[in-house]
């Protein structure tokens, strides 16, 4: 029997005023269908009794909360002060929400530079492939370039950058998830990729692969 191969999608830029047919729930219903789960980094400031019920839906169905920053600005662009501000309000937001602070974070832009590496008290979680899903890409483009990653024998072990604002998100998750187990693949959080792996996620640390 072929071994289970593990990968880990990750959804930037929620969360997003509930409703059952948007895109972020479409996705998570996909993880639900399938008993898969992801990790989802949240902007801080969207963060709100509107956005609150997805939020909690995700953590239902296993799904990680990650923390983004509250403004969804360049750290590399901020003061210490306001670097550290960025980051307890928004693991605040979620606590509040969850009951539960983000133990991992991404960065705005994947941008990072040592004052951010030694400031952020947190695992960093960048990507080893970009769904580019942000660049206006179509649900085919979309879904060829992560297709193209496993054709190259890269997907196992990978985190991929994906978003939950978009509907062509939405439309690939619900391909790729059952195309991709049909491969052999399992979907996980970072954390349980981590754990799996026998990675121990360090702060001030950036990961890319694991």
């Amino acid at each position: 029997m072929e071994k289970t191969k593990l990968v880990a999608f990750t959804f930037d830029d929620g969360p997003l005023p509930y409703a059952d047919d948007s895109t972020a729930m479409r996705i998570l219903k996909t993880y639900e269908k399938y008993g898969q789960t992801a990790t989802f980094f949240y902007w801080g400031e969207r963060i709100n009794d509107a956005s609150a019920p997805e939020m909690k839906f995700a953590q239902s169905i296993g799904c990680e909360a990650g923390n983004h920053t509250f403004t969804h600005c360049p750290l590399t662009e901020k003061t210490v002060e306001e670097m550290k501000d960025e980051l307890k309000k928004t693991s605040d937001a979620v606590e509040n929400v969850l009951g539960v602070a983000p133990k991992l974070m991404r960065l705005p832009y994947l941008a990072s530079n040592e004052t951010v590496t030694a400031t952020v008290d947190y695992p960093m979680i960048n990507c080893s492939a970009d769904s580019r899903d942000w660049d206006n890409a179509t649900t085919e483009e979309i879904i060829q370039r992560i297709m193209d990653v496993e054709a190259a024998g890269e997907l196992e072990n990978a985190i991929i950058l994906m978003h939950e604002p978009y509907a062509t998100t939405a439309a690939a998750v619900e391909y790729l998830i059952p195309t991709l187990m049909e491969k052999g693949y399992r979907f996980v959080s970072v954390s349980e990729l981590a754990k799996q792996n026998g990675v121990e996620l360090q702060k001030h640390t950036i990961y890319g692969k694991l």
